[in-house]
C-alpha cells in the first residue's frame, strides 16, 4: 500500500507543489495513492512529534510504501531523521524522496551484489547530504528570527506573542465545542474541522473558552 506524507511550516503556507510532485510521480509510475493514505501537517520540522506523522505511522505496515516531496519535508533534524529511516528500514517499509531520485529504485528487486551494495550506498550518501542541509536550513532560520526580534526589542517594537481571547477563538468554536463536550466528536475531528496543526493548540483554545487564562 502506498503512502504520502507532506509537510509545511505554518497555516499560512500551501501544499499544493508537493502534493502535485507526488500525484504526478504517481501517474508516471502507475501507482494508485488512496486521498485517505496522505497526510498533511503544518508545522515545524523541528521534530517529529507531529500529529498526522504520527497518526501516519500507525498505520504503515510491512512492505508499505511512503512517499515524500524533499527531504526538508520529512524533517529538519540530522539525527531524529536518521532514526526515522533506521524504523522504516527496521519495520519493512520503504521510502521514496523524490528529490533523490535513487530512492525511486526498488533495491528489493536486485539480488545481493555489487549493483544493490552501491545504490544502497549512494542513498545513504544523499541523505546524509540533503538531511545536513536541512537541519543547517533551520538554523539559519531561527538565527534570523532571534536576530529580527532583538533588533525589534532594540527599537521599542517588539510586542512578543499576541494573547488570545475569547472572541480570537474560531468562528464556529462554539458549535464544535458542544458537540465535543457531548462526546459527537473526538478531539481529533474537533481539531481538523477548525485546521488547527495540534491537539496542544486546542486544548489552549477550550481553557480560554470555558474562562480559564
Amino acid at each position: 500500500m502506498y503512502f504520502a506524507y507532506l509537510r509545511v511550516s505554518s497555516v499560512e503556507q500551501n501544499q499544493g507543489r508537493q502534493l502535485e510532485g507526488i500525484k504526478d510521480y504517481c501517474k508516471r509510475e502507475s501507482i494508485e495513492l488512496n486521498e485517505d493514505n496522505i497526510f498533511l501537517d503544518k508545522q515545524s520540522g523541528k521534530d517529529f512529534t507531529r500529529e498526522k506523522y504520527l497518526e501516519m505511522k500507525s498505520k504503515l505496515r510491512g512492505k508499505d510504501v511512503l512517499i515524500v516531496y524533499e527531504m526538508d519535508r520529512l524533517g529538519r533534524n540530522k539525527q531524529m531523521i536518521k532514526e526515522e529511516l533506521e524504523w522504516f528500514r527496521t519495520n519493512n517499509i520503504r521510502i521514496i524522496i523524490l528529490d533523490i531520485p535513487t530512492t525511486q529504485v526498488n533495491l528489493d528487486k536486485f539480488e545481493e551484489g555489487i549493483a544493490k551494495s552501491m545504490l544502497d550506498m549512494i542513498n545513504n550518501v544523499l541523505i546524509e547530504v540533503l538531511s545536513t542541509i536541512a537541519e543547517e536550513e533551520r538554523k539559519k532560520i531561527k538565527k534570523r528570527q532571534a536576530e529580527g526580534i532583538a533588533i525589534a526589542k532594540a527599537e521599542g517594537k517588539y510586542k512578543g506573542r499576541k494573547s488570545v481571547s475569547k472572541e480570537d477563538l474560531p468562528k464556529d468554536f462554539g458549535r464544535l465545542y458542544k458537540q465535543w463536550k457531548h462526546d459527537k466528536i473526538s478531539a481529533v475531528q474537533f481539531s481538523s474541522l477548525l485546521n488547527l496543526k495540534s491537539r496542544t493548540t486546542l486544548y489552549k483554545y477550550i481553557k480560554i473558552y470555558e474562562g480559564y487564562k
